[in-house]
């Protein structure tokens, strides 16, 4: 984070003077260089005659303007719902750690999660795309174009198309909403065209000699698998000399129980193999604060041996008799601790604990996985990362996977971790092709949805105005000086709750 800091304060002396020449100079004004609140328009004839050829399909781009106003409705209620559920959950929010300012700046490589060179090419296709829509569809309603391009301050914050503001104030609602639409429809259309370029190359073209093979995605720390530094992303070959695959292995750990749980496990790694002898059962990756687990002598790291004289041998076994116990149950359970000092497990413990209440279920406050390794499988990974609805069941359950979707890269996605492409046999001439369509689809989809928000100055609040013109004038509010009043202050009651809205979740994820 400290970097971030340096990079910002470093380009922010260098973009001070420049502000100041910028807003002084006659010069600067002549070539097109003028002050724009503390940013800087750049204006040029860019795009121009395309957006004249482009725009002369004028029943055509009619049709596009109500298909656009369709979508960004869509979006627009898609980004309240967002903002409405993290309103909802905000006290929660505020208790975790952040995730640092530098995810809260859309700036490849200054951003963690996006990459320099596939992060640039997204956003100028998003923004030159979205910018070159308001053009076409203000051509296309006989309203002029004055320039394009770039609005910069500090670092480069977008693009931009500049309708002639009389002609656009002389035009019919109709026409301005098309225009204010035309991005956030453009963009949307671009995301859904890269996503399916994206789904069907990595549905038909991906191959794999691991496809079914259980694979390690993540180790958790303070477990003997993250002291033995099993490498994340390893496929497991085998355990005991036998080839096992994902279900294989669950399989053989129940069929293989044994007393302190050990086995020899092959892993390969990027082409290189290497084994273990290590503990194989229901790992204690987290326990709940507050819970009985915390209150008992459990510790993270540590096996779960048994439960009411019932073996647990897998975190299913767990999961499994914990389903059917109920609150205020009294089970005994057989644990064995691990420690990391010593690298060692200590002798089983069995102890007499009250299950607490969590719905109609008995609560410990334990999550567990195979031996401290998340655990899933190359076939499994490739449909996390294209299919937002893989694992979903019913409506509500779908459309939280549609929402989550967007957040896969803070989770490494993109689709898949770059870490684990080597599980597959595809060249580097494929990925680079993969993550420049997904960066694209990723970035056009969060323009869309964003600028689709019901607040000014974003489309979606420029929209929210004619539309509430609209419903005024249905009202029987005809005088039009009377009607843009009422209009105004609507529409700025409901622009500061989004956005204070807005602010205080970007505030509770970053800080």
């Amino acid at each position: 984070m400290e970097t971030v800091y340096i990079v910002l304060l470093a380009l922010l002396v260098v973009y001070i003077p420049i502000y100041i020449y910028v807003r002084k100079s006659e010069k600067a004004h002549e070539k097109g260089f003028v002050p724009y609140g503390p940013t800087i328009m750049i204006r040029t004839k860019w795009g121009l005659k395309l957006m004249d050829r482009m725009a002369k399909y004028k029943r055509f781009w009619n049709v596009m303007g109500y298909v656009s106003l369709g979508v960004s409705l869509v979006l627009a209620i898609i980004i309240v719902t967002i903002l409405a559920i993290d309103l909802s959950v905000l006290p929660q929010m505020f208790g975790r750690s952040g995730i640092g300012i530098e995810y809260a700046l859309a700036i490849p490589g200054l951003n963690p999660m996006l990459p320099i060179v596939y992060g640039i090419i997204g956003l100028v296709v998003a923004m030159v795309i979205h910018e070159m829509a308001h053009g076409i569809q203000s051509r296309a309603n006989d309203i002029g174009v004055d320039s394009s391009g770039i609005l910069y301050g500090v670092v480069p914050l977008g693009a931009f198309v500049e309708p002639n503001e009389e002609q656009t104030a002389k035009a019919s609602r109709k026409a301005r909403m098309h225009v204010y639409a035309a991005g956030i429809t453009t963009n949307t259309f671009m995301a859904i065209i890269t996503f399916a370029i994206m789904f069907f190359a990595m549905t038909n073209c991906l191959v794999s000699d691991y496809s079914d093979n259980a694979a390690v995605y993540a180790v958790v720390s303070d477990t003997e698998a993250y002291d033995l530094e099993i490498e994340a992303s390893s496929i497991i070959l085998s355990v005991d000399g036998n080839n096992v695959d994902a279900d294989g292995l669950v399989d053989y750990i129940k069929t293989h129980h044994t007393a302190d749980l050990r086995h020899d496990v092959t892993f390969l790694y990027k082409g290189t193999e290497y084994s273990h002898n290590m503990a194989l059962g229901a790992c204690i990756v987290g326990i709940t604060s507050d819970s009985p687990a915390s209150n008992s002598g459990m510790k993270k790291g540590g096996f779960i041996m048994s439960i009411d004289g019932i073996d647990v041998s897998t975190p299913e076994d767990f999961s499994d008799i914990m389903t059917n116990t109920h609150p205020g149950q009294t089970i005994t359970l057989t644990y064995m601790n691990y420690d990391s000092a010593s690298k060692s497990f200590l002798t089983p413990v069995t102890e007499d604990i009250v299950l607490d209440t969590r719905g109609d279920k008995g609560f410990l406050g334990v999550s567990t996985s195979i031996s401290g390794i998340s655990v899933t499988t190359p076939r499994i990974m490739v449909d996390t990362g294209i299919n937002p609805l893989y694992g979903k069941e019913g409506l509500q359950d779908s459309a939280m996977g549609l929402l989550s979707y967007i957040s896969m890269p803070f989770k490494g996605f993109s689709p898949i971790p770059e870490s684990v492409t080597w599980w597959y046999d595809n060249g580097d001439a494929f990925w680079i092709f993969i993550w420049i369509v997904y960066w694209i689809f990723w970035l056009d989809i969060v323009l869309a949805i964003s600028n689709a928000l019901p607040a000014l100055p974003f489309d979606g609040g420029l929209l929210l105005v004619g539309l509430l013109d609209w419903l005024y004038e249905k009202g029987g509010v005809k005088e039009e000086k009377a009607r843009d009043e009422y209009v105004g202050a609507t529409a700025n009651v409901i622009s500061y709750a989004m956005l204070g809205i807005l602010v205080l979740v970007l505030v509770a994820i970053i800080i």
